[in-house]
This record gives C-alpha cells, sequence and structure tokens, in this order.
C-alpha cells in the first residue's frame, strides 16, 4: 500500500477515535456538570486519545525523514478498537447498573 494512502488512514481513525471519545465523555458529564466543565473534561480525555492512538501507529525506531512516519498494523487497529470500545462501556452502560 502506498504511504500516503496508510497516512489519510490512520489520519482517519485517529481523529474518530477522538472524536468518539469526546463525544462519549462530554454526553456522560454533560449531565453531572455544566456544559463548559463537561467540556473541558472531554477536549482533555479526547486529546490523551489523539496522542495515545498516534503512539500506536508510530513505528518501532522511527527517526525524523529517514523512514515512514506511520505504520499501519492490525495489532494496533484492534487496540484502538478495544480502548474505544472500553470508554464506550464505561460511559454507556457501567452507569446505568
Amino acid at each position: 500500500m502506498e504511504p500516503q494512502y496508510e497516512k489519510i488512514i490512520v489520519l482517519v481513525i485517529v481523529l474518530s477515535a477522538a472524536f468518539i471519545t469526546w463525544k462519549m465523555v462530554k454526553d456522560f458529564y454533560i449531565t453531572k456538570l455544566h456544559k463548559v466543565f463537561a467540556h473541558l473534561i472531554a477536549v482533555v480525555t479526547s486529546s490523551f486519545m489523539l496522542l495515545s492512538t498516534m503512539f500506536l501507529f508510530m513505528p518501532k525506531n522511527y527517526q525524523r525523514g529517514a523512514g515512514p512516519e506511520v505504520e499501519l498494523s492490525i495489532m494496533s487497529v484492534v487496540t484502538v478498537v478495544v480502548m474505544v470500545a472500553v470508554l464506550y462501556v464505561f460511559f454507556k452502560y457501567a452507569p446505568r447498573k
């Protein structure tokens, strides 16, 4: 696969995970806190999700300009899906029980 396509796919995965995290956290805290505080908590949480998912797709021996910037692997995609699924369970189903 061409490197540009890998970058686009990784970008879509990372931004989707961050947006989904932001939405879940905001919806959870908006019922308990003021809208501004709920949004701030959601932004901080989604920023950590963005950084952690970017680190998952970074090559092991990354050197600037020497190789590919991202490394698309099935294990990294599965890890992102599991992280978002765990957050979904925590913020959607756990509070109801």
